[in-house]
């Protein structure tokens, strides 16, 4: 201006034009001057760093060692000096990584993406000035993975269990293997590696995918009861890392295996006379499962302890010479399984019969004038029920006898002599012995010369039409006995009941005192027919019988009884009095015992017949009065109170109600008669 002051005419930019050479000139009107004035800007800090172009997501592998380079970055600064010395910051590295004066950023220790795979990374670019300016840039850090882990099994053991049953492509269990790497690095591929014990064809297989283990082969509890399978999970990465499980597959028993005999048949001899007890025979039976044997049965006298047959009761062979049993054994197992096989079981003879006669006595007539030596008398026979040497059978007379001798093998009698020296009418009497060829040896004899011709007789003049209360516990009957004709053992005299009616009536044997076992019941049994036998001694025996009528005679022991316990009747009001229930309860007894009374208790509006169990009304029902009555009704025997039922009229939380049925008898009424 006109006092020489310089002025800026605009904003200086130190960046744009750091000087200006300016030449000014002085004049007074007449002469001039000229000078030259250089100007210097001075810079200011008014320019934040600037960082060039930069890909801001950088991929870098988890296994790089420190000190690798991550990526650089490069901040100017349009100031000068200090305001255009750019230094760098870096934030966000969790100590990972670091960044030099250079703007390289390096590894600063070892990097795992298992355990962080990506990092958002703050550069900050700052310069020297005052005030300081800085800028920043973001960075995405992202690890990249390297195959630096195995996979890893769920369970270092596995273990299941499977039925041997089980259908051929069911599933056993899914393995189940993780790997901490990521993309093909972590893709796990299952395959089975060994199997003990060792089979011609693998018996499971394993989805490579999935780790599904199925079956491949029938399982046979029997031949193998436990597997072991190694698995082994592989990843894809390259080189491919693995590891391994133990899968331990046991076997469960399936009930798929019937008993065994060690034999299909067997063929056992036993003599007659063995004991109770004794052992006859031991088998034994096997069953490939684990389900054990539950029972072996059989048939006959015969019982099984422990694989031994045992005679259990008393053998005959001349009631029964052969035995076939069949025996069964059964498993424990579901469903329960069966097997089978035969026993035949030969009686052997034993010596324990002896000789019978076929009579029990034998006569016979001689002539003693035309008598002659030589001459048969008659012929005994005995039969000896053993077989073999032990039925063999040989007659001999007991004494010696001068005028008579016997044939040992047919068993005739024949005259030794003329009998010239016997008078006539003279009774001679021979004991023939019959002895069979057993050992020991049995014997049985006969007389020749009573005959038990009679047999037991009741007497005419015994009462057979009987009566006897029920109820009572033992009751004796009477003694019916019956008389012999006969001598001896031809008259020795048992008793006993064709029919006991389940041992109702016992019979003394040997005196025929008839009595009661149990009390009788008229209800159950109201007479019975009672057949006494009365059997002698003799060879063969005799017999006759007697019948006895029985009537069991009442006693009032059955209260009555209604058919239903509760009863429910609708009545409507103003009614005129008139039946409303036929209540009927029946008794089991009869006569006087089964007479029912009926009685009402516990309300007067109705009546019942005392003999017909009738209920009714005994007056108009008033349903605006009372709207339901309850009472009892008891029916009873005359003279025994305590032998009575009852049916009872309740209210509406039971089940019987008297209910008085509404009638429309009553008009609407005012409550006043004017308003």
């Amino acid at each position: 201006d006109v006092n020489g002051v310089i002025w800026t005419k605009t904003k200086l930019d130190y960046e744009s034009q750091n000087s200006y050479t300016l030449n000014v000139s002085l004049s007074d009107g007449s002469t001039t001057d000229y000078a030259t004035v250089f100007i210097k800007v001075t810079d200011v800090n008014d320019n934040h760093p600037v960082f060039g172009a930069v890909n801001t997501t950088i991929n870098i592998l988890e296994n790089m060692p420190a000190g690798t380079s991550v990526t650089t970055v490069l901040a100017t600064d349009a100031d000068s000096g200090f305001n255009g010395l750019v230094t760098y910051a870096l934030r966000g590295t969790e100590e990972k990584m670091d960044i030099d004066s250079s703007g390289l950023i390096l590894v600063k220790k070892e990097l795992d993406r298992e355990i962080q795979d990506f990092y958002n990374l703050t550069v900050i670019a700052s310069d020297q000035g005052q005030p300081m300016l800085s800028t920043a840039l973001n960075l995405r850090v992202v690890i990249d993975d390297v195959n630096d882990n195995p996979p890893v099994f769920s369970s270092s053991r596995y273990e299941v269990s499977v039925p041997e049953d089980k259908a051929i492509g069911s599933e056993l269990l899914t393995v189940s293997a993780t790997d901490l790497d990521a993309g093909a690095n972590a893709l796990v591929t299952y395959r089975i590696v060994n199997q003990q014990p060792p089979t011609s064809s693998p018996m499971f297989l394993v989805n490579s995918a999935t780790g599904q283990l199925s079956l491949s082969q029938q399982l046979d509890y029997e031949t193998t009861k436990q597997f072991d399978v190694e698995v082994e999970a592989s990843d894809g990465g390259q080189p491919s890392l693995s590891t391994k499980t133990l899968v331990v597959v046991h076997i469960l028993d399936v009930n798929d295996n019937p008993p065994k005999f060690d034999k299909a048949a067997y063929d056992v001899f036993v003599p007659e006379n063995i004991q109770k007890g004794s052992p006859i025979y031991s088998f034994s039976v096997t069953d490939e499962d684990e389900v054990g044997i539950c029972c072996i049965t059989g048939i006959g006298c015969f019982s099984l302890v422990n694989g031994t047959i045992l005679a259990s009761g008393y053998i005959d062979r001349e009631a029964k010479e052969k035995y076939e049993l069949l025996l069964v054994a059964s498993d424990n197992g579901i469903p329960q399984r069966q097997n089978f096989t035969y026993v035949s079981i030969q009686v052997l003879d034993v010596n324990d019969n002896a000789p019978q006669f076929t009579r029990a006595q034998y006569s016979a007539s001689v002539r003693v004038a035309t008598a002659k030596e030589g001459a048969s008398v008659l012929s005994v026979s005995a039969t000896d029920l053993d077989i073999g040497n032990n039925s063999i059978i040989s007659y001999s007379l007991m004494n010696r006898s001068d005028d008579f001798h016997i044939n040992n093998r047919t068993g005739e009698i024949i005259l030794s002599s003329n009998l010239a020296h016997i008078t006539a009418d003279t009774v001679v009497t021979l004991i023939v012995i019959a002895a069979d060829h057993g050992v020991p040896q049995l014997t049985s004899n006969v007389r020749i010369n009573d005959v038990n011709d009679n047999p037991p007789v009741f007497s005419t003049l015994i009462q057979t039409k009987l009566s006897f209360p029920e109820n009572v516990d033992s009751l004796e009957l009477g003694t019916f006995s019956a008389t012999d004709m006969d001598i001896g053992d031809n008259a020795l005299i048992s008793y006993s009941l064709q029919d006991d009616f389940a041992g109702v009536f016992h019979i003394d044997s040997s005196t025929g005192k008839l009595m009661t076992t149990k009390s009788l019941d008229r209800e159950t049994t109201d007479t019975y027919e009672l057949k006494i036998i009365a059997t002698d001694s003799g060879r063969p025996p005799l017999s006759g019988s007697l019948v006895l009528s029985i009537t069991v005679e009442d006693k009032n022991d059955n209260p009555p009884v209604f058919p239903q316990k509760s009863y429910s009747v609708t009545v409507k009001e103003n009614e005129p009095p008139h039946v409303i229930l036929n209540a009927t309860a029946t008794d089991k007894d009869i006569g006087y015992n089964a007479i029912i009374h009926y009685t009402i208790i516990g309300e007067t509006s109705f009546y019942v017949g005392e003999l017909s169990g009738a209920i009714m009304t005994l007056q108009p029902l008033d349903y605006e009065s009372r709207a339901q009555y309850t009472f009892t009704l008891k029916a009873f025997n005359p003279g025994e109170t305590n032998l009575q039922d009852t049916a009872n009229i309740t209210d509406m939380d039971l089940l019987f109600l008297v209910i008085v049925e509404d009638v429309n008898e009553e008009g609407p009424v005012f409550e006043k008669p004017s308003y």
